[in-house]
């Protein structure tokens, strides 16, 4: 009889525990993702907003830098708030190749999988940065801005292009060792021994 639990447990049907483990990974896949987009959401209260931000960053830059910065203040602040638009959206694309990157496995080919995760994962910066903008529109001290949206989906292409360069060359780096090992350098001719 106990070759008959054997044979339960090889053909026994799928159980919820495998549905289980497989929600969690998504879940562990994309929690990153909807982490990211609530630190969106609190960005974009009124408690936030470049009235309210002026001050403590200037403090900060002058404790750094001097009081000398003051005299271009408004450009640094400028720079800082759009510097953290380009790079805050450019690594929330990452995050999101990385849950399309996870469920695309079974793609036909790498490439494919690999520029569809890219693809999906731009357009979502699109839309989340979209709707960030839509909702400060209704924010007392804020306004939505088109040119935002663009910022940060630049951010997104700038370092989904950058990972998609180093991915590419790791490719090449990982072919270029399988094809060493399978056929390795003949033995130069001094080596040999006549003999």
């Amino acid at each position: 009889m106990a070759s008959s639990s054997i044979v339960y447990r090889v053909y026994a049907p799928p159980t919820s525990a495998g549905g289980s483990a497989r929600f969690q990974a998504q879940l562990r896949t994309w929690l990153p993702v909807l982490a990211c987009m609530m630190v969106f959401a609190v960005e974009s209260t009124s408690y936030l907003g470049a009235d309210r931000t002026d001050a403590p960053l200037r403090r900060v830059a002058e404790a750094l830098f001097g009081y000398d910065i003051g005299v271009h203040w408004n450009l640094i602040h400028l720079l800082i708030r759009k510097s953290g638009h380009f790079a805050g959206y450019g690594m929330f694309s990452l995050l999101c190749f990385r849950g399309f990157w996870r469920t695309f496995r079974s793609a036909a080919s790498q490439m494919l999988r690999q520029l569809r995760a890219h693809g999906l994962a731009i357009l979502a910066t699109f839309l989340v940065a979209g709707a960030d903008e839509f909702h400060q529109s209704f924010v007392p001290n804020r306004f939505g801005s088109l040119s935002d949206v663009l910022l940060d989906t630049y951010g997104a292409v700038a370092l989904c292009f950058v990972l998609f360069l180093a991915m590419q060359a790791a490719e090449r780096r990982r072919r270029a060792r399988e094809q060493a090992v399978r056929s390795p350098e003949p033995a130069s001719v001094e080596a040999v021994s006549l003999g």
